[in-house]
């Protein structure tokens, strides 16, 4: 898993009954969340070594039915989340069983969380005109489908809980700052100081994710997060990588000066076609190999015929 992925299934636990009525759009009366299933021997399909940790306990208006819901979250939709649901989801039937309420097997579904992207993971697929059938709904949330403004004022309210506000930068408009003081004012509202530090650490790794760091970052610049301390780490991390690009950028952009300056240097001005696919080439090791050809090639032409552009 991804921090983003971390980060989504740390904040759906500190309030799984608040965000599964509102992603599985039902009534508070007719939802119970009992726990989260322990499934550290089933192994999620495509993950050599993850185990999904946020498997759902759930029962809904009929108590007599005891629900198995897997809770999946995606930086991107996947392609192949349908088969691994159906594989999953078939073995969660198999191989646990509901035995402290009594039951004989679990009734499964699977609720997809898709941080930025639309998936449609749901298929239905008929042989002709057969009885043939297999079908699978998925209770699909694509945020960033999700308007801000609205869902804030949900929050508002009192319709959802203030545990929606860690996904509001995911949301349509989350990058307008009357959106981030709406936010800020709603979450300074929460009693718990290492909720609050949790509501705005979290946001700042999805805003990472929705690519509105920055914006969020400057505007929650005296938000108290000493407290969250996996948040901060995620951050961190987020932060560290975010260097270790701008410095391969930075390489990367020195390389490129140099070869053009050589080529200019050697040969007089540089073609425009060749000019536009060394700027756009970012692999540092291309570059560079690029550079030493350019040293000995007798012309531009031979060259481009050496470094393959």
């Amino acid at each position: 898993m991804n921090r983003f992925d971390q980060a989504a299934r740390y904040a759906v636990k500190l309030d799984p009954f608040g965000l599964l009525t509102w992603w599985l759009t039902v009534p508070p009366e007719h939802l119970c969340f009992r726990n989260w299933l322990d499934t550290r021997g089933i192994v999620f399909p495509g993950e050599k070594d993850r185990t999904n940790d946020t498997v759902a306990w759930l029962s809904d208006a009929n108590p007599a039915i005891e629900w198995a819901i897997p809770v999946e979250f995606s930086l991107s939709p996947d392609e192949a989340m349908f088969g691994r649901l159906l594989i999953y989801l078939g073995t969660i039937r198999l191989e646990k069983r509901p035995t402290a309420a009594g039951k004989e097997r679990y009734s499964v579904g699977a609720l997809v969380v898709n941080l930025t992207g639309e998936g449609t993971t749901s298929r239905k697929m008929r042989f002709d005109e057969s009885e043939l059938l297999v079908e699978l709904t998925v209770a699909e949330r694509n945020l960033e489908t999700f308007d801000a403004a609205i869902t804030l004022e949900q929050i508002g309210r009192g319709e959802l809980r203030r545990s929606a506000l860690p996904w509001i930068p995911l949301m349509r408009r989350a990058d307008e700052v009357g959106i981030i003081e709406q936010w800020k004012a709603l979450a300074v509202q929460e009693p718990d100081a290492r909720l609050r530090g949790d509501y705005g650490g979290l946001a700042l790794v999805f805003a990472e994710a929705a690519k509105r760091l920055p914006l969020w970052k400057t505007h929650l610049k005296e938000w108290n997060m000493i407290e969250s301390q996996q948040v901060l780490e995620w951050m961190a991390q987020g932060e560290a990588k975010g260097e270790a690009r701008g410095e391969a950028r930075g390489e990367a952009r020195g390389e490129t000066n140099s070869l053009l300056r050589l080529l200019e240097k050697r040969y007089g001005p540089v073609p425009a076609d060749l000019h536009k696919v060394i700027r756009q080439t970012q692999d540092l090791s291309r570059l560079r190999t690029w550079f030493d050809l350019a040293l000995d090639a007798p012309s531009v032409t031979d060259f481009r015929k050496q470094a393959g552009i």
